[in-house]
């Protein structure tokens, strides 16, 4: 699920406006010194919550949230607008290729859900959001 988005979104890099995408460990090396360049997208998994099963096998439904996390720089103004519109730009940009956008066979689309300001540091302005998609679990047994 996080390969397949990681390389959408690098496939789709150019149009994006990216400079950089990357899963979890590229995303934990990110914070721990910031991105190598901007702007950048890091996808991450978030959670993974299953549904009953029927009492005669194991047939889940499995909703998942992977988050976005954008990352941009702009030290132009001293209030932060410009890392705001071109924040706002990127993720408009990647909202539109993701929003409705199935993972795999077997996947719902993709659904927006919550977004949030994860921090401001270093003249880097850092925004993650979620989208949710949903697929079956099986029993093979």
């Amino acid at each position: 699920m996080i390969t397949e988005t990681v390389t959408y979104l690098e496939t789709n890099k150019t149009a994006l406006g990216l400079a950089l995408v990357g899963g979890a460990a590229e995303f934990q090396k990110a914070v721990e010194t910031n991105p190598a360049a901007t702007p950048a997208a890091y996808v991450i998994e978030l959670d993974e919550t299953a549904g009953p099963s029927p009492a005669t096998e194991v047939h889940q439904r499995v909703k998942a949230t992977i988050g976005i996390v954008h990352v941009v720089r702009n030290v132009a103004d001293i209030k932060g607008d410009g890392a705001r519109k071109d924040m706002e730009t990127l993720r408009a940009a990647t909202k539109a290729k993701l929003l409705g956008w199935s993972i795999a066979a077997g996947f719902d689309p993709l659904e927006r859900a919550r977004s949030n300001l994860l921090t401001f540091r270093d003249g880097h302005m850092w925004w993650q959001d979620a989208y949710t998609t949903a697929y079956f679990d099986r029993s093979v047994l």
